[in-house]
């Protein structure tokens, strides 16, 4: 891995060394295939939004040229900082178990995260995504799950004290949302704490995640998937015990927990930020940021565990009625959707996968050079 640091730990790469080395990741190529579902249900979305009695082509286009080029690039800096804190966060995590990554490892690693989010329902495939390409770079399977499993948890973290704070700063605005919406952030809220408490049980209670492993393999060993299930079995007690190893690391690591946290609250914040710089280019009300602020808030704790790609559809529902519960008409709610989705979401997911085709290409290349380097070593050996 390029620039890497390895600082001491030597027992941890002791034990890293003695379970051999980790799985190949699943091929991406095939969750590539969820790109063709993403892209069905966006356009299937812009579809009923557009369809709604209240959005006209007119005064669509009359708000997009009434933005303020200003705020708009604030916007688009905004969603940038997405796909930055992230990349900063996991950089930290890394970092203190004695891995450096450069910035732009770290943004691949985000990106990957934030592109199969999007296209996987329940975001399932995002981890998974960010563990291959970290794993190329040399980074331990161990402190690969490790640090995903803690930024994870900070994320979660990171929304519920966001949410809190918008409960306190505007109580008000949860109650303008109609039935529907309320149950949402309400199930919403209760998921969240349920995963803040089971990931945290997996990151210091590895016995548990040793149960579920090996409860997956009898699983997998009756519906004869797999074969050697001891072997197995044996495997993954050593991959723990890899695991523990860097579980015991974080305790003492308190600042870089802190910071990642920090990151993963920016990482919130600039989705937020994204929804009020859309608002103040079309020539908003600053009193009303606040208001803005709290409404994309709310959606995010509504939709954030529910299992569909991106939460697209229902995102769009729920924004636009926290923007009709603040008095907007059906047509700025609309409008106003659109341009900041188009902006945080959309745009976002591009933007990653574009860099990921081009991340995969560049190892293709690189794989390409060796090989043919390899080759001529080899012709002019036999010379």
């Amino acid at each position: 891995m390029d620039n890497e640091v390895k600082e001491g730990t030597e027992a941890t790469a002791e034990q890293d060394c003695n379970c051999g080395k980790p799985k190949k990741q699943s091929n991406l190529k095939t969750k590539m295939l969820w790109s063709l579902v993403f892209v069905a249900i966006a356009v299937l979305t812009v579809w009923a939004i557009t369809s709604q009695e209240g959005f006209t082509l007119t005064s669509f286009i009359g708000f997009i040229r009434a933005q303020n080029p200003m705020w708009i690039t604030f916007a688009i800096v905004a969603m940038l900082g997405f796909v930055v804190f992230e990349a900063l966060a996991l950089m930290t995590i890394i970092k203190s178990f004695g891995y450096k990554a450069p910035i732009h490892r770290g943004l691949i690693y985000s990106s990957s995260d934030i592109y199969f989010s999007a296209i996987t329902p329940s975001a399932t495939g995002g981890q998974p995504a960010s563990a291959y390409f970290m794993m190329r770079d040399g980074i331990p399977g161990a402190v690969t799950t490790v640090a995903l499993i803690l930024n994870l948890v900070m994320y979660t973290f990171a929304i519920l004290i966001i949410g809190i704070v918008s409960f306190i700063v505007r109580p008000g605005i949860f109650l303008g949302f109609p039935v529907v919406g309320k149950v949402l952030i309400i199930v919403g809220c209760v998921c969240l704490v349920s995963l803040a408490i089971f990931f945290i049980m997996i990151l210091f209670k590895s016995h548990i995640l040793l149960k579920i492993g090996n409860a997956c393999l009898t699983l997998l060993s009756k519906l004869h998937v797999i074969r050697n299930v001891e072997r197995k079995r044996e495997r993954l007690a050593c991959s723990i015990k890899s695991y523990n190893g860097y579980v015991e690391q974080i305790k003492g690591k308190q600042k870089s927990i802190v910071l990642s946290l920090l990151f993963n609250i920016l990482q919130r914040v600039s989705v937020i930020l994204v929804t009020v710089c859309v608002f103040m280019a079309a020539g908003g009300d600053f009193k009303m940021c606040w208001d803005i602020a709290v409404c994309q808030c709310m959606v995010i704790l509504g939709t954030n565990v529910l299992p569909i790609p991106g939460a697209m559809g229902i995102s769009d529902y729920m924004l636009i009625c926290a923007f009709s519960a603040i008095g907007f008409s059906e047509t700025v709610a609309l409008n106003l959707n659109l341009v900041s989705r188009g902006i945080s979401f959309y745009s976002c997911v591009i933007i990653c996968g574009i860099s990921l085709v081009v991340r995969l290409l560049s190892y293709k290349i690189i794989a390409s050079r060796k090989q043919k380097k390899t080759k001529n070593t080899d012709q002019e050996n036999q010379k």
